[in-house]
């Protein structure tokens, strides 16, 4: 009965959760709240009922939260009691898996590993035994990876050390490698291990495959099955000549379409879209068609004519005069080139006296208008003395105006 009433609330919190979902409004209190709820639920743990209650403390399930929350802690009590009861190995185990919120997990986890010692003892040396009996690297490393603190997991990695020192090592990496290099390498350096023989079928077994991958390459030449060649076998013997063959590719397409570009037409382009199936240029070639094929169907408007001018005859051509015939002239005579006398020499004449210029009269002044006399002027400082023996000197000249 109870069970059927938590299946009907959960219905009823999932119609909610649905209805809200599918309004487009913002959600209100109550949508908030039945969200909430509806993720305690599906939780069904004591921390998010107790995460709903601190929210939505007087909410619309807050009820049934804390009567949910009374019914976990009754029932994590019964099933500790029982674990103890039962003291197993799996009882706890259940228990700590169905209550790991709950405080008694750290005794129901110690408690399991005890119990599980025996077994895990047991099954660790059985593993041991049977790494030991194969003796080989990949039973090591399995059992290691399985019980890395085991009580044999020191030996084995004692074991390990030494066996990938050995021919055995060497063919564990070459078949991790898995590569024609690394099966040569391994046939030159143990030609008499026992792996050796299947050293050289996986090797043959590698050419026949990259022989074959070649063939359907160069069979569909295209660069997709050169590429995905190169992919799979980046050390194939025939690496070289598919980089060859699509470089050869490529300037073929270059060139197919610098012919097409050339011509600019609609031919030109589908010739190069079918004969170039996996060009570099394919877009571009159908995008200039459209293009094309817009300007047949939709031509550019035609500039207006241009009215040229009248023609305006050309004017009468007077026909030349006939040129006058030349006049023919005697040629002059030429007489023989005489030489005239030398003139005789004149002696230079001889310079001209110098002139000389007498010097120009004073200017007469006119009359001084007549005026009282002046007072007498005070008496002259003392000239210096002159020197003896020196008298004035008198201007020389031809006039002397006294």
């Amino acid at each position: 009965m109870a069970g059927s009433f938590w299946r009907f609330r959960m219905m009823m919190a999932a119609s909610v959760v649905a209805l809200v979902a599918a309004c487009a409004t913002a959600p209100t209190l109550e949508e908030l709240d039945a969200r909430a709820w509806a993720q305690a639920q599906q939780a069904d743990s004591p921390q998010l009922y107790q995460s709903y209650l601190g929210q939505y403390p007087n909410g619309l399930f807050a009820g049934q939260a804390r009567s949910r929350l009374e019914a976990l802690a009754v029932e994590e009590r019964e099933a500790w009691a029982q674990a103890r009861r039962i003291d197993t190995e799996f009882a706890y185990q259940d228990y700590v898996t169905r209550y790991n919120w709950s405080g008694n997990v750290v005794e129901a986890v110690r408690r399991r590993d005890i119990l599980a010692a025996p077994r895990l003892a047991a099954e660790e040396r059985a593993a041991w035994e049977e790494a030991v009996g194969f003796d080989r690297i990949e039973h090591y490393e399995a059992f290691l990876q399985r019980w890395p603190g085991g009580a044999h997991a020191e030996d084995a990695r004692e074991r390990l050390a030494y066996l990938w020192n050995t021919d055995e090592g060497a063919w564990v990496r070459t078949r991790r490698l898995n590569s024609p290099g690394a099966y040569a390498d391994f046939i030159y350096a143990y030609p008499r291990s026992p792996y050796a023989t299947e050293a050289r079928a996986a090797l043959d077994q590698f050419r026949r495959e990259d022989d074959y991958a070649w063939n359907n390459a160069r069979r569909r030449h295209n660069i997709r099955e050169y590429e995905r060649y190169l992919r799979d076998y980046p050390d194939g013997a025939h690496r070289r000549d598919a980089e060859r063959a699509v470089y050869q590719i490529r300037a073929e397409d270059r060139t197919a379409w610098d012919r097409a570009a050339r011509r600019d037409t609609i031919d030109a382009y589908d010739l190069y879209l079918s004969t170039q199936q996996d060009g570099d240029y394919r877009d571009e070639a159908q995008r200039r068609i459209r293009q094309l094929r817009d300007a047949q169907s939709y031509p550019p408007p035609q500039p207006p004519p241009v009215v040229s001018p009248p023609v305006m005859p050309p004017p009468p051509v007077t026909p030349p005069r006939p040129p006058r015939p030349p006049v023919v002239r005697p040629p002059p005579v030429v007489s023989p080139p005489v030489t005239p006398p030398a003139p005789p020499v004149t002696p230079p004449p001889p310079p001209p006296p110098p002139l000389v210029t007498p010097p120009p009269p004073p200017p007469v002044a006119p009359p001084p208008p007549v005026a009282p006399p002046p007072p007498p002027p005070p008496p002259p400082p003392p000239a210096p003395a002159e020197e003896e023996g020196e008298q004035p000197q008198r201007p020389s000249g031809l006039f002397n105006p006294n």
